[in-house]
């Protein structure tokens, strides 16, 4: 089932409420742990086994459910619980709870933390080269947690959650209106800042108007990051200047480093905004060394606000090993590129729609590559993008050369002062299709209109574009995936883009 933005909507109105003072019931309460975002991945995170548990905090009744008991349960960790009736309760904090030790604390999906900006919730103390313990939080909802109002310095991160070394698993939690300072360089992570080399991984969870400098939602420096059936919306990097400088760099996650793995799958990223670099995402590995894994995932409508500055609307990716599959990236807007910007990265991608992304300035409306990356986009549908700025950019493809290879892609209805495909010729592997002829792509590109149709919900997770029955691009194309974008099955003999027409 897609993750439409139709239900990011109905999903911000259930999360919606309104709270102050103390321990209270409160049936306007977030509680998004109930109904988490929908399973598009296979392979999420299900939450822990809590039958057994070695604290129970509250007696049944919703004032019995306190802070004290919350401090007093965190000292010794092991599997905590609540028991404060059937209907939602919050509790309200003045001070952050810190843990220590393996701890698996569990909501219930009716359990809401509440920091009222003055406090951060949760602090995990670890030492920055360990990976143990582990904390596990699971069906609990985080508001207005505060990590303090200044500061450029990584302490200062996470307004809901500070990972200090050790290892976060967040499952089927939401993270609401979570703040960290700004501007700063390395303050990162409105509701978390993971900093050390344990993993973080989350699944379920959904992060909304969470703000700091860098990655609004969240940070990471310095360890594997995997989100999972998860959706970002209305997060903001409020910093400036860019990395280094004070910030403004990913919209809702920010992660800096060397050879960590990131891994997203059956993510939706929309309608975040950061105030120098990456709307949606920044990721950089700082020694070409890094993993990046994308599949099944929508980045979409995340903006750049900076006015002559602003860089990579959708994500700026910058020295990894790249896999992107089953992705759409679209309507996304920055002054210098509008959907994505790769610097000095090995890419392969499968069956990916870059659409309707937007650059006001210069640099490429779909795509800005920079730094020679190498690699192969098979089966992609690059269309509807812009960059029309007089004396500026493409509407396709910014940069790149010959390295990175074309095969069985589309490219059509772009625009750009350059032309509507490409600033300069990349490498063609046979199958390609582009429309209209103007700035081609490659010297191995077949000219036509292949009649595609809106970006929408072609079935699958994501939305495509699909081409019509009688398009040249259908059924005309070897060496294919097995599946299409959506997951339907390609015959031998397939169709080019990132949607087959085939199987319909």
């Amino acid at each position: 089932m897609k993750i439409s933005i139709n239900q990011l909507v109905l999903l911000s109105i259930l999360f919606f409420f309104s709270c102050s003072g103390s321990t209270k019931k409160n049936n306007n309460n977030i509680i998004n742990n109930i109904n988490p975002p929908p399973a598009v991945c296979e392979e999420g995170i299900q939450p822990l086994d809590t039958t057994n548990p070695d604290h129970i905090i509250g007696d049944g009744t919703p004032n019995s459910c306190t802070e004290d008991a919350l401090v007093e349960a965190a000292e010794s960790g092991g599997i905590i619980k609540f028991n404060c009736g059937a209907d939602p309760v919050e509790i309200s904090l003045s001070n952050t709870i810190v843990f220590d030790s393996e701890t698996v604390i569990d909501g219930g999906g009716l359990v809401t933390l509440n920091g009222h900006h003055n406090t951060r919730i949760f602090y995990l103390d670890s030492d920055y080269n360990t990976t143990t313990p582990t904390l596990t939080v699971q069906g609990i909802t985080f508001v207005n947690g505060s990590s303090g109002s200044d500061g450029d310095d990584t302490a200062q991160g996470g307004g809901a959650i500070y990972r200090d070394g050790g290892s976060l698993q967040v499952i089927n939690c939401n993270f609401i209106n979570n703040t960290a300072p700004s501007p700063g360089q390395d303050i990162a992570g409105g509701a978390i800042y993971a900093f050390g080399g344990g993993f973080t991984t989350i699944a379920g969870s959904t992060f909304t108007e969470n703000t700091a400098s860098n990655g609004g939602a969240i940070g990471s420096l310095n360890g594997d990051l995997t989100v999972i059936n998860s959706v970002f919306s209305e997060n903001a990097a409020t910093g400036r200047d860019g990395n280094p400088g004070n910030g403004g760099c990913g919209g809702a996650i920010y992660q800096d480093g060397r050879d960590e793995i990131t891994t997203f799958c059956g993510v939706l990223i929309s309608n975040n905004s950061a105030g120098a670099i990456g709307g949606g995402v920044f990721r950089v590995s700082n020694d070409n060394s890094g993993t990046f894994i994308m599949d099944k995932t929508t980045v979409d409508s995340n903006v750049v606000t900076a006015s002559g500055e602003g860089n990579a609307g959708g994500l700026y990716l910058q020295g990894l090993d790249m896999s992107i599959t089953a992705s759409t990236i679209s309507r996304n807007s920055a002054h210098y590129n509008g959907g994505i910007w790769i610097h000095t990265s090995v890419v392969h991608w499968i069956n990916v729609t870059v659409a309707e992304n937007l650059a006001t300035g210069s640099n490429g409306g779909g795509l800005w590559l920079s730094g020679d990356p190498t690699g192969v986009l098979l089966n992609c549908t690059i269309a509807n993008n812009h960059a029309d700025a007089d004396g500026q950019g493409a509407g396709a493809v910014f940069g790149g050369n010959t390295n990175l290879i074309l095969k069985n892609t589309i490219i059509s209805g772009n625009t750009g002062w350059w032309g509507s495909g490409c600033q300069n010729k990349l490498g063609g592997a046979g199958g390609n299709f582009q429309w209209i002829d103007a700035a081609l792509c490659t010297d191995d590109v077949t000219v036509a209109d292949v009649h595609l149709g809106p970006l929408t919900d072609n079935g699958g997770s994501t939305e495509t574009m699909l081409p019509a029955v009688d398009s040249p691009a259908a059924v005309s194309v070897t060496d294919c995936p097995t599946t299409d974008q959506r997951g339907e099955a390609r015959p031998e003999i397939c169709t080019a883009g990132a949607t087959e027409v085939s199987s319909n």
